[in-house]
């Protein structure tokens, strides 16, 4: 075997490789790393969005119920009785439309709509220093 030609290797015949003797751990890949990207938890800052986003239920957000309440108390000063009425114009109505567009029952939206007015009376009733509830019936006699 001195002359490299006789051996495989050398020849141009290919060799035949021998399987390993022990048997080896096939590399883990994780599936789900590769599968699911990282998450981003802010967009791009140019990136334009055409979703409105509306906290469901809107009656929880208390955020949006101190505004409701600010804006309640605004109107008192200013308009007297008719705040009510304009504040569910002004401000409940468009709530309505987007709870309607997300596909919510119109029972659903009432309902919605009547605690979320309940919860913005509350914060001005808590405001107003909670006065008495009375029923003004005159005369007992």
């Amino acid at each position: 075997m001195t002359d490299l030609s006789d051996l495989p290797l050398f020849s141009g015949i290919p060799a035949i490789e021998i399987a390993p003797s022990r048997k080896r751990r096939r590399d883990r890949r994780n599936l789900l790393g590769e599968l699911v990207p990282a998450y981003n938890e802010s967009p791009a800052p140019g990136a334009p969005s055409s979703a409105v986003l509306l906290p469901f239920p809107p009656s929880r957000d208390t955020r949006l119920i101190a505004e409701l309440a600010r804006a309640f108390m605004v109107l008192r000063e200013r308009h007297g009785r008719q705040c009510r009425v304009m504040l569910l114009d002004r401000r409940f109505r468009p709530i309505a439309t987007k709870l309607r567009k997300m596909g919510v029952v119109a029972v659903e939206i009432e309902a919605e709509l009547a605690r979320l007015e309940k919860a913005v009376a509350t914060v001005v009733w808590i405001h107003d220093g909670r006065p008495a509830c009375d029923t003004g019936g005159g005369s007992a006699a």
